[in-house]
């Protein structure tokens, strides 16, 4: 995967890594060829699970853009995602719509980068589905393990999140 450096906006998050409540290793996220508006880069297979990272540090372009300082900020659609996977689009989606989650169970997907003073940065993705209820943190995904390049729970981290930021 790649990053447009320059042409796209970035958000940047710190948090800690953390382990997952394993409902991403039995979503079945579809890979490029399923799906009619993924870009070129996304993985044909993406590996099972996520990488989960409880943010505890916010960007200031987010009250810039007249949002709080939370995940949820994200949910508004001010800081457009690469493209969305729709809820029918995956496999063995537990998540509906609902009065608090119209969307419930579709996803924006963001290209990030990850990192750590002892890890090197890695390229991945964000995947987070409308009505998860994951609270503050965000789940990364990839076509590899991504804990295989040296996350650990408790590691601190950095996460750039690219977008396009939207008029309101």
């Amino acid at each position: 995967m790649t990053i447009r450096d320059g042409s796209l906006d970035e958000l940047v998050f710190h948090g800690v890594v953390r382990t997952g409540v394993q409902s991403h290793a039995t979503l079945f996220v579809p890979g490029r060829s399923a799906l009619q508006r993924a870009p070129n880069d996304w993985p044909e297979k993406l590996y099972p699970g996520s990488l989960n990272v409880r943010i505890d540090g916010y960007p200031s372009g987010l009250d810039k853009h007249g949002l709080p300082s939370r995940i949820v900020a994200l949910d508004t659609g001010r800081f457009g995602p690469e493209f969305e996977i729709l809820r029918d689009e995956f496999g063995d989606n537990k998540l509906l719509p609902s009065s608090d989650a119209p969307r419930g169970g579709d996803a924006q997907v963001w290209r990030a980068r990850l990192q750590s003073h002892e890890v090197q940065s890695v390229n991945c993705w964000v995947l987070r589905r409308f009505g998860s209820r994951v609270g503050e943190q965000l789940e990364f995904v990839s076509d590899q393990r991504l804990r295989d390049h040296g996350f650990t729970d408790g590691q601190r981290v950095t996460v750039s999140l690219f977008g396009v930021w939207r008029d309101s």
